[in-house]
């Protein structure tokens, strides 16, 4: 790990530190710039990637099936989600705005299929897709947040019936909470989480940029700090070592950490690049202070580690 950087500038607290982001370099977005413009060099390590389900027919059928009417709402949980529907719904020959649109766009907007996003990266991701959004926790995310501002199921509460696509990893939280306040809920897998990088013939992106560390070679590295975003890269960065503090981001990853033995040095309160900033700069100065504790938003987690993956 590098020496500790003498007396940073407030505005650039990173000075000096390397920081390890479980990412590719292509979805490092506005975190790897905020974590650059900080002083920071930054390692990108794709640790994991993402893959078509091995049957695509119930996906290509819950598609079709907003078209008819048959759903109420759309529940959007991820950057990647929208991805997957978007290159379904071009494949399929129609648009997701399209099918969207209801069985009689023309004559009656109600028909609409409403949408929600569970944070505002991925109500940004529909929005570049042509998709409005309806509905998004604010100012935090996460799928409780949605639930708990999702709209009463009494008088007016139209179609009851919400599509979820997510993946293959996904928690039950949003599955779960809508069913409790009386919503029908229709999950189905519309990607796989895998080792990076996945199979050319499997992978939701094959055109993207596959470059980056390997995670042997990043720890080889000595970072002052690691960026893990899911229990899922929690888990591949930690199966070579653990040489550096883990910077958390939620408190499903944060956990993931404390199950693994391995304790995040600091969670992020959201993924927002200025919190996690602020959660990197925590880590390096407890680490280089000696202090073994951890630092958080968040009250601590629960034992069980199911997957949420921020968005890139």
């Amino acid at each position: 790990m590098n020496p500790a950087a003498s007396s940073p500038a407030p505005d650039r607290p990173l000075v000096g530190r390397t920081v390890a982001l479980t990412r590719a370099a292509d979805r490092a977005g506005a975190l790897g710039t905020a974590l650059r413009d900080a002083g920071a060099t930054v390692l990108a390590v794709p640790v994991i990637d993402f893959a078509w389900p091995v049957d695509l027919g119930p996906l290509d059928a819950a598609l079709a099936e907003l078209r008819t009417g048959r759903y109420g709402w759309l529940a959007v949980t991820s950057a990647t989600t929208v991805t997957a529907l978007t290159r379904r719904a071009d494949a399929l020959g129609t648009g997701l705005p399209a099918l969207l649109a209801g069985p009689s766009p023309s004559r009656d907007s109600r028909t609409r299929v409403r949408v929600a996003a569970v944070a505002a990266a991925t109500a940004a991701a529909l929005e570049r897709a042509g998709v409005a959004v309806d509905l998004v926790p604010h100012p935090a995310s996460g799928a409780d947040l949605l639930v708990a501002a999702w709209p009463e199921t009494g008088p007016g509460a139209g179609n009851r019936t919400v599509l979820l696509p997510h993946s293959d990893l996904a928690a039950g939280t949003l599955e779960t909470g809508l069913a409790a306040r009386g919503w029908t809920v229709h999950p189905v897998t519309a990607y796989r989480t895998v080792d990076h990088p996945a199979a050319p013939e499997q992978a939701l992106e094959p055109e993207a940029d596959v470059a980056g560390l390997t995670v042997v070679a990043a720890q080889a590295a000595r970072p002052d700090a690691a960026v893990v975003t899911s229990p899922s890269t929690v888990r591949r960065w930690l199966a070579v070592g653990h040489p550096c503090p883990l910077v958390a981001i939620g408190p499903t990853s944060a956990a993931a950490a404390t199950d693994a033995g391995h304790p995040a040095a600091a969670t992020a309160a959201s993924p927002d690049p200025a919190d996690v900033l602020a959660a990197v700069a925590a880590a390096v100065r407890g680490h280089a202070a000696g202090s073994p504790t951890a630092r958080s938003a968040h009250p601590s987690p629960s034992p069980s580690t199911p997957e949420r993956r921020w968005d890139p």
